[in-house]
């Protein structure tokens, strides 16, 4: 399915989730997650390990866009949801859990919003675990982008002299694994076989090197 659609789908089932709450006018809750997730399209930035948005969201709507009977705590949940799955198909790093909270304000324009940003770095649910073939390290994967390497802003950091400061990137993207070298100077293999300027598809069970240091890859 691809993202376009599959954004449809997950709008939709934000508006079935919280169809009692109704906007008034022009405003929607599909509409509301639409734009949130544009805005935090706009906030793509660069990260060593790749493309990263912030993860705390501070929205305003026009108090009349916004009927009183909603359920704020059930809409916000929804919308956190949303960006968090839109986050995890387009491989952004989020680097903490996505949190959207949701205020009206009369100066914001009626059928807009108003949103800023910050990154907020928390703890993240694992998704996957690498696991040392021949040792007792082990590292949980939470974020959509995992950084391996030696330097201090790793997300999975490896002490080993021989594995570079930056050295490789795993990463989630449209329900698939990826890992991609970082022109490390001893390489990346999968199974054995080496990973170049291209990022590799890879799967449960397969054997990840990063130089000597080698670990399993569990999909949890």
């Amino acid at each position: 399915m691809g993202l376009a659609r599959s954004l449809e789908r997950r709008l939709e089932r934000l508006a079935d989730g919280i169809s009692a709450a109704v906007f008034r006018g022009r405003m929607h809750p599909v509409d509301l997650a639409n734009r949130l997730v544009r805005q935090a399209d706009l906030m793509v930035q660069e990260l060593p390990a790749g493309p990263g948005i912030p993860n705390r969201f501070e929205v305003s709507v026009n108090d009349h866009d916004l009927d009183p009977s909603i359920d704020i705590a059930a809409l916000t949940t929804e919308l956190s949801n949303t960006v968090s799955e839109t986050a995890a198909e387009r491989g952004w790093m989020i680097q903490g859990p996505i949190q959207v909270h949701m205020t009206t304000d009369p100066n914001v324009g009626r059928g807009s919003i108003r949103c800023s940003a910050e990154a907020e770095p928390g703890q993240l649910h694992p998704w996957a675990e690498l696991a040392e073939h021949r040792g007792d390290r082990s590292f949980s994967i939470g974020d959509n982008r995992a950084l391996v390497g030696r330097a201090g802003d790793a997300t999975i950091k490896l002490e080993d002299p021989e594995v570079s400061r930056h050295h490789a990137v795993i990463y989630r993207q449209a329900e698939a694994i990826w890992i991609l070298d970082l022109q490390s100077a001893n390489g990346t293999t999968v199974n054995g076989r080496n990973v170049t300027s291209e990022p590799v598809l890879i799967g449960s069970g397969d054997m990840l090197s990063f130089g000597p240091a080698t670990f399993a890859l569990r999909v949890l």
